[in-house]
């Protein structure tokens, strides 16, 4: 959610600061279609925790990119749909779609890469503390 006191005057800083994170532009992909109960998104979203998906929901229903329905069923279901708002960054969830199909080997490459260079890191920590366990017990 996004405080008065945070709001800048760059435009860029502003709309990052509503859909920017792991998941908000992902919910907001779920959503384009069509209204959307809270169980389809957590299902459609595989490993996001219902703590986490409830948090980023009231986030963007504050933040007025969603709107949260409750429908008087038994049991009562409550369904997520994009604002009119929310429907606008349309266009960016969009053109980041097609970059990420366009560039698809490319990412893959990088991100792999920085997959192995963490896991070069973290043994090179496993190796420096066997190293300093070694020697304390010296």
């Amino acid at each position: 959610m996004v405080n008065k006191l945070e709001v800048n005057k760059d435009p860029l800083h502003n709309a990052l600061k509503l859909i920017s994170g792991k998941w908000k532009i992902k919910i907001l992909d779920k959503l384009i279609n069509k209204p959307t109960r809270f169980g389809k998104l957590k299902k459609n979203l595989e490993t996001i925790t219902s703590q986490m998906l409830s948090r980023q929901l009231k986030e963007m229903e504050n933040d007025t990119l969603v709107k949260r329905k409750i429908i008087k069923s038994n049991p009562i279901t409550v369904e997520y749909s994009l604002t009119q708002f929310g429907n606008s960054s349309l266009p960016i969830i969009r053109s980041l779609i097609k970059w990420g199909s366009i560039n698809k080997r490319k990412m893959s490459r990088v991100i792999e890469k920085d997959q192995e260079k963490a896991i070069d890191l973290l043994n090179d920590e496993i190796r420096f503390k066997n190293l300093q366990r070694k020697n304390f017990y010296e």
